[in-house]
């Protein structure tokens, strides 16, 4: 058993693609947290594709797909955020189509600022199985991947890629 959990385990899905087309930045003025002043807030418009169809098994329950952004700062050798998520159920649909995807999830940076760093844009995913454990998983060839700079800001910028 132990052979066969690892051969589905390398397994990844046929097709993985992110690409942004969009990116605004604003500045947002927290005053109802401790750390008050502004910050910055970017916003991404993407197009997520994905087939995971080869990953799922007998023994797959679901699988959670995300999409993240990974960047360095001066002050911050390694940064990532989740930006989309989804979670796909055995009997469901298993291949991700999406355009003009806006993030779910808040996008600051911990310095308040982006300054104009590259970020790039990774899918991963986790295979929830009936039995066993949480099979990880990221897009790891240049394809899959899309690097993208956060804009500078002049009040509220916007970055059409």
């Amino acid at each position: 058993m132990t052979i066969f959990d690892i051969y589905y385990s390398t397994k990844s899905p046929s097709l993985l693609c992110v690409q942004v087309t969009n990116i605004k930045v604003w500045l947002y003025d927290f005053e109802e947290v401790e750390d008050k002043g502004l910050r910055e807030f970017a916003f991404v418009t993407m197009d997520i594709d994905g087939d995971f169809t080869s990953l799922f098994t007998f023994n797959t329950k679901a699988i959670f797909v995300s999409v993240i952004v990974e960047y360095e700062t001066s002050t911050h050798k390694r940064n990532q955020i989740m930006l989309w998520s989804t979670t796909i159920m055995k009997n469901s649909i298993t291949r991700i189509k999406s355009h003009k995807t806006l993030n779910k999830y808040s996008l600051y940076d911990i310095t308040n600022s982006f300054n104009g760093v590259n970020g790039t844009y990774i899918i991963e995913w986790n295979v929830i199985p009936k039995v066993g454990m949480i099979k990880y998983g990221r897009a790891n060839s240049n394809e899959s991947k899309f690097v993208c700079a956060f804009p500078m800001i002049n009040n509220n910028t916007s970055i059409n890629v």
